[in-house]
C-alpha cells in the first residue's frame, strides 16, 4: 500500500497580500480582541463600514467568519518569523 505524501500547509501569503490596506488594518485590530465598534472608533469609521472591511477580507481570504480570518492572519504571521532550515 502506497502511503500518501505529506500534505504541506497552505501558504496565505498572497491572499493577504491581496487585502487593502483598510481591509488589512481591521484585520489586525480584529485580532487584538477589538469588536467593530472598537475598531470604528479607532480608524473614524462606523461599525457597519468595518463589518463591510472585515466581510471583504473573509471574502479575500477565503473563509466565512471574522475569527478565521484573523487566524489566517496569525498563520501568516507566524510563518514570516520563521527561520528557514535551507540555505538559498
Amino acid at each position: 500500500m502506497k502511503t500518501p505524501a505529506p500534505l504541506s500547509a497552505p501558504s496565505y501569503a498572497p491572499a493577504l497580500e491581496a487585502l487593502t490596506e483598510r481591509q488589512f488594518e481591521c484585520l489586525q485590530l480584529a485580532a487584538t480582541g477589538l469588536t467593530s465598534s472598537g475598531i470604528g472608533e479607532r480608524l473614524g469609521l462606523s461599525p457597519r463600514t468595518v463589518d463591510e472591511h472585515l466581510m471583504a477580507a473573509c471574502g479575500a481570504l477565503g473563509v466565512r467568519t471574522r475569527v478565521q480570518a484573523v487566524a489566517r492572519l496569525a498563520v501568516a504571521a507566524r510563518r514570516a518569523g520563521e527561520p528557514r532550515s535551507f540555505l538559498p
